[in-house]
């Protein structure tokens, strides 16, 4: 926090004068604290989702324990019963595990606003990612709503109050470029970890109907 604070006072020991007289209409000391205040969000929600995916993973271990001793009694009913179970399991743990990234990946590019120009760059397209990670975690992990409202909520004043500076804009179409690339690289990642982690389910106890339930 003290890095991201001295990197701002850097940038202020710089300042011209029009930026100054911009600055006292918009205080960057009022920002400043709003993005510490939602970098310390952040790091809250990304912790409980650490905290999530260790329990997921729990129960992960044990839905397959039972779908392999299942297979192994030739028990096909309870086979395909555990590894459908099994699929939607993991299924839930790539969404926790990809929301985890993005929030992170949220967190590192808020850490590199120094000033409004930084701002404006930054702010639109993780707001996008905040508030498509809310509504992906509703159902796997409706605690997560509340905070990430919040964080949502006071990104989204903070870009208003990007909009209303003078010489300042934001290119909306490519900021959506940005947050999908951000959503889609989470989403890589989160499957490659998991299919590096994680046996295959037996395939035996996969249905003919459920092949695309893999992770």
């Amino acid at each position: 926090m003290t890095e991201f604070t001295d990197r701002w006072q850097v940038n202020r020991d710089k300042e011209t004068v029009p930026k100054m007289i911009k600055d006292a209409m918009n205080p960057p000391g009022d920002l400043r604290k709003k993005l510490v205040d939602t970098d310390r969000s952040l790091t809250a929600q990304i912790s409980k989702l650490d905290k999530t995916l260790t329990k997921m993973t729990e129960k992960e271990k044990v839905l397959f324990n039972k779908t392999s001793v299942a297979f192994q009694k030739h028990d096909t009913t309870m086979a395909q019963a555990y590894a459908n179970e099994l699929s939607e399991h993991r299924k839930a743990m790539k969404l926790v595990q990809s929301s985890r990234l993005c929030l992170e990946q949220v967190q590192m590019r808020l850490k590199t606003i120094t000033d409004f120009g930084d701002l404006a760059n930054v702010i639109a397209p993780v707001g996008q990612v905040v508030k498509t990670v809310r509504t992906s975690l509703q159902h796997v992990m409706p605690s997560a709503n509340d905070t990430l409202s919040e964080i949502s909520t006071g990104l989204q004043g903070m870009m208003l109050e990007v909009g209303s500076v003078p010489g300042l804009s934001m290119n909306f179409e490519s900021n959506s470029e940005e947050a999908e690339k951000i959503l889609a690289e989470a989403s890589v990642v989160a499957e490659t970890k998991m299919a590096s982690t994680l046996p295959d389910i037996p395939d035996a106890t996969v249905s003919s109907g459920d092949s695309n339930s893999s992770i």
